[in-house]
């Protein structure tokens, strides 16, 4: 089987009873947005200046229907260094004991992996990576992660299909 390596933006924990949230931003999103940390702590405050007004109630909603399977959300966050206009993404996510953890990733790169499937570039039984050698995912257990790769081959379908 082949393998396509996704890029990814940044992977986040959100503690729903601490209201906090742990961004780890990938090297590529960080050279892209000209980003100086690699790591960032948010406070309730501070999520909702990073999240559309909307998109924190998204996070929320899903704690209270109390989901247990992988899902997916369109979040649009600020961008990080031009304080003007948003960021659209796919957030890939579980939850696991009152934290939410999620990989995001840019909408244009989903769309970009559909158009591939489209033209035959890839084949639509390739298996899409988000493990990648700069960022192990120490937080997530192997088996979420193979969780969160199926599940975006379900959003691309879901989504970006006719």
């Amino acid at each position: 089987m082949d393998h396509y390596e996704i890029p990814w933006s940044f992977y986040f924990q959100f503690n729903h009873s601490e209201q906090i949230m742990r961004i780890y931003l990938s090297n590529l999103f960080k050279l892209k947005e000209a980003i100086p940390n690699n790591y960032y702590v948010l406070s309730y405050d501070d999520i909702e200046k990073f999240l559309h007004k909307y998109d924190l109630r998204k996070l929320n909603y899903f704690f209270d229907k109390k989901v247990t399977n992988t899902f997916d959300m369109v979040l649009k966050v600020k961008d990080f260094t031009r304080k003007k206009g948003y960021i659209n993404l796919h957030a890939l996510c579980y939850i696991e004991s009152k934290t939410m953890h999620c990989v995001s990733i840019d909408v244009m790169e989903v769309i970009k992996i559909k158009k591939m499937f489209d033209k035959h570039i890839l084949n639509t039984n390739v298996h899409l990576e988000i493990r990648n050698s700069e960022y192990d995912f120490k937080e997530i257990k192997d088996k979420k992660i193979e969780a969160l790769e199926d599940h975006l081959h379900e959003l691309i379908y879901r989504k970006y299909s006719n």
